[in-house]
C-alpha cells in the first residue's frame, strides 16, 4: 500500500486546513493535487498538499479538504484514515467509528 496515515481531528484541522504527518509529505511535495475518494459515499474530492506559511513549514491539506469536512459533518476528536491502494490512481479517506 502506498502512503497512508490515521489522524484524530482537532478543531484547527476543521477550520481551514488538515495537518498531515511530515513523513507522508516527504513522499510527495508541496503543491501536489491529490484526488481523494470518500470510501463510504464514493464521492471524489481534490485535496492540495502544501506547507503552512511561517517558520514551521508543517504539511497540510487545503482546497477541498474543508468541503469534505463539512459534507461529512466532522467534529474534533473523530479519527480519519487516509490511504492509497497500489492498484488505484487516487487516494481514499474514511471516518473511523469508535465503539465503546
Amino acid at each position: 500500500m502506498a502512503g497512508s496515515f490515521e489522524k484524530i481531528l482537532t478543531a484547527s484541522d476543521l477550520g481551514y486546513k488538515l495537518a498531515v504527518p511530515t513523513k507522508f509529505f516527504s513522499e510527495y511535495g508541496g503543491g501536489d493535487q491529490l484526488m481523494v475518494m470518500d470510501n463510504h459515499t464514493k464521492r471524489m474530492y481534490q485535496f492540495v498538499l502544501t506547507t503552512r506559511a511561517g517558520p514551521s513549514k508543517k504539511p497540510v491539506f487545503i482546497k477541498e479538504w474543508i468541503k469534505y469536512s463539512r459534507d461529512k459533518q466532522l467534529r474534533a476528536g473523530q479519527t480519519i484514515y487516509f490511504w492509497k491502494n497500489d492498484y488505484e490512481d487516487f487516494y481514499r479517506i474514511q471516518v473511523l467509528l469508535h465503539y465503546l
